[in-house]
């Protein structure tokens, strides 16, 4: 049996795990969210929605990976555009996601394409209840989930 590959993330970098030790805190939400839930078993379940499964072709991104991604646009309400430069611009999601210091995020394109993928193969209704299964687990295991607000400072005459 051949082996399912994927495109390098994060274990080549000149920085290593260095800079997310510096900068990213260990009570940080997305590294604790990290450490709790198996990513490798999601994996598991959506590598199948790729042609060639990963063996066949270019190494595709890791579906986990790109599962995370969707977390955190699903977590902070942005567009797939939006999350590349979130995560791009923002140490932490860079971290979570598996990223190192110095690689770009997966472009807005590749995004699109996952979530097409999942469209066209009926699985959308999968993709949701993993991002609550996600969600649960973290709040079972006492993760907390902040509220964010924007405060939008127009000053009038």
């Amino acid at each position: 049996m051949e082996t399912v590959r994927f495109i390098e993330r994060g274990t080549q970098s000149f920085y290593g795990d260095y800079l997310y030790d510096l900068i990213v805190p260990e009570d940080h939400f997305l590294r604790k969210l990290n450490a709790i839930i198996e990513w490798d078993r999601f994996t598991r379940k959506l590598i199948c929605l790729y042609k060639g499964e990963g063996v066949v072709g270019r190494p595709p991104f890791d579906p986990a990976m790109l599962l995370k991604v969707e977390l955190i646009a699903y977590l902070y309400n942005l567009s797939e555009r939006q999350v590349e430069v979130y995560i791009n611009e923002n140490l932490p999601a860079k971290y979570f996601v598996g990223l190192a210091g110095d690689q770009k995020a997966p472009d807005h394109s590749t995004l699109t394409v996952f979530r097409e993928r999942l469209i066209q193969r009926k699985k959308l209704k999968v993709f949701k209840e993993i991002l609550d299964e996600i969600v649960h687990i973290a709040l079972e295991r006492g993760v907390q989930f902040g509220a964010i607000q924007i405060v939008d400072s127009v000053h009038s005459i």
